[in-house]
């Protein structure tokens, strides 16, 4: 069944489901960074990594919960409505942002 809608709930259930199913290749998709050019660095909602020279196009990167990110959105302090959670070595959970949790 395709779903037209998805919950940022959802999603993060998704991602903790997979996570349990098979760690290392969550970890590998969420450390996975690709380049990415300056129209991409510039789009409203997506989140990159820039590098140490903070120019768009030097060293900037996404990946896979930059990608989420763009879709669900990001707080006031632009952190995404998704969060990884690490503890000292390993992923360890996704979550919602605080921000998107219901009053």
């Amino acid at each position: 069944m395709i779903k037209h809608e998805v919950t940022i709930f959802e999603a993060v259930d998704l991602l903790n489901a997979a996570l349990k199913l098979d760690r290392d290749a969550m970890e590998a998709l969420v450390e996975t960074r690709v380049p990415c050019n300056a129209a991409f660095v510039g789009h409203p909602t997506l989140q990159v990594q820039l590098g140490q020279e903070g120019g768009p196009d030097s060293s900037a990167t996404v990946g896979l919960l930059g990608i989420l990110n763009g879709i669900f959105g990001a707080d006031a302090e632009g952190w995404g409505a998704i969060l990884a959670h690490y503890d000292e070595y390993r992923l360890t959970a996704f979550s919602v942002t605080k921000e998107r949790l219901p009053q």
